[in-house]
């Protein structure tokens, strides 16, 4: 297959940018898929799940406090009214009952009241459990978006660099007759398609010629393009 020097030269940096292409392709996926991006998602997943598991128990133990409270609050008021009673009364009998059962309600006073307090102190421990974890949860949420911002960043940069180079892809293609980009395209699908001798080595797969297979190469025509037979990559000069 016959090109020219400046037609080969074009072909050569063809399957530069092309594999430059691919290299931000790849690096592109990386980072949007990035183990450290998945790791802090998954983070935040977690924390999500904490709060809302640390949230259910305060608002379950407030609703405790809420009824040991009233509940609290009525016997106070029962036992106010007994009081009222007895130093109303002025029957032995009716006093000794009402006596009876402000004892009894001075007792059922008393348990409530450590029930309360335990359920206070409960409380107050979930209300401290769901400030720490809803703040590890806020600080992972911005590490999280930061994180997003830089890979955006990044992506954003490669995206340009990408544009840059597919117009000069289409630049470059335009300089190649279409019979040589036919087979550079179905090599390329495969394997780096276009490659020199350098070293005694093809540039495309990095594998050592013999003497005889350089010297048949560099005695073909100057617009001749020759073939790696390692590799079958397509020899520009």
């Amino acid at each position: 297959m016959k090109l020219d020097k400046p037609g080969q030269s074009a072909l050569l940096k063809l399957s530069e940018v092309d594999i430059e292409i691919d290299r931000i392709k790849n690096v592109i996926s990386k980072a949007v898929n990035s183990p450290e991006l998945s790791a802090k998602s998954q983070e935040l997943s977690e924390l999500s799940g904490e709060v809302i598991a640390a949230r259910t128990n305060f608002e379950n133990l407030n609703m405790e406090a809420r009824k040991a409270d009233d509940n609290l609050h009525m016997v106070e008021e029962r036992l106010a009214r007994d009081n009222e009673r007895l130093n109303q009364t002025s029957s032995p009998k009716d006093a000794q009952a009402i006596q009876s059962e402000i004892e009894s309600l001075t007792l059922r006073k008393e348990g409530l009241e450590e029930v309360e307090l335990e359920i206070l102190e409960r409380l107050e421990v979930a209300k401290q459990e769901l400030e720490e974890i809803s703040n590890k949860r806020e600080n992972c949420s911005k590490e999280l978006e930061e994180l997003r911002e830089k890979i955006q960043i990044q992506v954003d940069e490669l995206k340009s660099q990408g544009r840059k180079l597919v117009a000069d892809k289409e630049t470059l293609t335009s300089k190649v007759p279409a019979d040589i980009l036919e087979k550079y395209k179905a090599l390329a699908t495969k394997q780096v398609a276009v490659g020199k001798i350098e070293s005694r080595s093809c540039t495309a797969c990095h594998m050592g010629l013999t003497a005889n297979t350089i010297d048949a190469l560099a005695d073909l025509p100057e617009d001749e393009i020759g073939s790696c037979p390692e590799c079958l990559a397509m020899i520009v000069r």
